[in-house]
């Protein structure tokens, strides 16, 4: 029996280089199959390079004397991988060395395409799937970042995620236009309005107080509308990095 397309979707954003027979078989079983599989790969590549760094020697006695360096990461099917990546980050920010990713990435608009076309879909699904209360406040608190109640009580998943520019936050909203995909860049700075169009997305980008965010859905959704929200709503407070 055939695996599903969303199925497919779904066991590739889990593990991407899974070697299940069935997942093998699925991934060569026809072009759509093998384009998103090529998505996958070419994301995780760049997520490798970025993260190749000379940790310091001393990085155990880094991590343990960083208060509150274990990173929250809320209903993520990857999250044990992303927050030893986090604690590398934040101890090596600690030593004074700088971490950019993007050699990744060309642009803004590059990073969203790409980050989207590997995560959006799963991130969505499991809004669908799964609703559950999540702490908001405890991952953007991680990040000098609070929400207003508004946008904290419409928020559906959350997890960090890689940005331009460090790590950020990657969260799903249910919203009265559907469920929408918002991503907090804390270290990139972006045009503010500006629309970025790829495959059947619409995405806007946010400049906030600190950092920016994008806010991306389907064409027919209208993010722009969202865009007052996020910008009022996004704000330092709560916590710091």
């Amino acid at each position: 029996m055939s695996m599903e397309f969303s199925e497919f979707r779904r066991l590739l954003g889990a593990e991407p280089r899974s070697r299940d027979p069935s997942f093998l078989r699925a991934r060569d079983s026809s072009p759509e199959f093998r384009a998103a599989a090529a998505e996958a790969d070419s994301f995780e590549d760049k997520l490798e390079r970025a993260l190749a760094l000379q940790a310091p020697a001393d990085l155990p006695d880094l991590l343990r004397a960083i208060p509150g360096s274990a990173p929250s990461v809320v209903q993520h099917r990857r999250g044990l991988r992303f927050a030893m990546a986090a604690a590398l980050l934040i101890a090596v920010g600690a030593a004074s060395l700088t971490w950019r990713m993007n050699s990744g990435w060309d642009s803004v608009q590059d990073y969203v395409a790409d980050h989207f076309r590997h995560d959006g879909p799963a991130m969505l699904a499991l809004a669908t799937r799964e609703p559950a209360a999540v702490d908001v406040g405890a991952v953007l608190a991680e990040f000098g970042m609070t929400a207003s109640p508004a946008l904290a009580g419409i928020v559906s998943v959350i997890k960090t995620c890689p940005t331009p520019d460090g790590k950020g936050v990657h969260m799903v909203l249910d919203t009265e236009r559907g469920l929408v995909t918002v991503i907090y860049m804390p270290g990139t700075a972006v045009p503010d309005g500006e629309h970025i169009r790829f495959d059947d997305r619409d995405a806007v980008l946010v400049a906030l107080r600190s950092g920016s965010a994008v806010i991306v859905g389907s064409e027919s959704q209208q993010v722009a509308g969202l865009h007052e929200l996020i910008q009022a709503s996004l704000v330092p407070g709560g916590g710091s990095t």
